[in-house]
């Protein structure tokens, strides 16, 4: 990422903090740290090549108004995410309203931009978004529709240049995952993981030693993986 200009939503995250840390290192050339609340970004204001943006991607308006700022990226790291912890008729439809429609919006935003720059796009989704985990349904739900949206952003942007990555993480230790008692990997780790895979041309990548054996037991015996995580909700 030397010398790239890197957007990063939701920046505040633990994952979206570990991207800019490593982007850092990298020496990317400038970063648009974007988060709802500016304030959350505080710690980052003095890095000279950091720039702060405020961006709430279930907003139109909002999207416009950081689009206009972040007009001249490299790369676009859609990382803003929320997990409601919902089975399937639990609350209400925010997941899908966050990580999928809001990340479609964004991305809508730059789509004429893609097709004139050779833009890379990395959406974060999950390994839920391959087999659905009951005690996270709305989650793994709305990770599925990125998942599809994925395939289809990468296919209208393919004949111009542009790629799209597509992240399949495991367990993070970060805020999403608060109360999931199993192994989780460092968020630093994970960032180091993706961009390095992007370095590579790898469009589908599984980031975590989790992610890694979920996607080794899908090819092999799909309905087991099922079964497993349905045992998520039993009892």
């Amino acid at each position: 990422m030397q010398d790239k200009i890197v957007l990063v939503t939701g920046a505040n995250g633990g994952l979206g903090n570990a991207f800019v840390q490593v982007l850092l290192e990298q020496k990317a050339k400038k970063i648009y740290a974007a988060a709802r609340d500016i304030g959350s970004l505080a710690h980052l204001k003095d890095i000279s090549n950091i720039e702060l943006l405020e961006l709430d991607i279930t907003d139109i308006t909002s999207i416009k108004a950081a689009r206009e700022k972040a007009s001249d990226i490299d790369v676009l790291i859609n990382n803003a995410g929320v997990n409601s912890n919902s089975r399937v008729f639990d609350g209400d439809f925010i997941d899908l309203q966050v990580n999928y429609k809001g990340t479609a919006s964004l991305c809508k935003s730059y789509f004429e931009y893609a097709k004139e720059h050779k833009l890379q796009i990395i959406n974060i989704s999950s390994i839920v978004a391959l087999c659905n985990l009951p005690l996270m349904a709305k989650y793994s739900i709305s990770k599925s529709a990125l998942h599809s949206f994925t395939q289809a952003l990468r296919a209208e942007l393919k004949a111009y240049g542009s790629e799209v990555y597509e992240v399949f993480a495991g367990p993070i230790d970060t805020r999403l995952t608060e109360g999931v008692d199993m192994p989780k990997a460092d968020p630093i780790d994970v960032a180091k993981k993706v961009l390095k895979d992007v370095k590579a041309g790898e469009f589908d990548i599984f980031p975590d030693v989790f992610a890694q054996m979920i996607k080794e037991r899908l090819a092999s015996e799909p309905k087991m993986v099922e079964a497993d995580f349905s045992m998520s909700i039993v009892g």
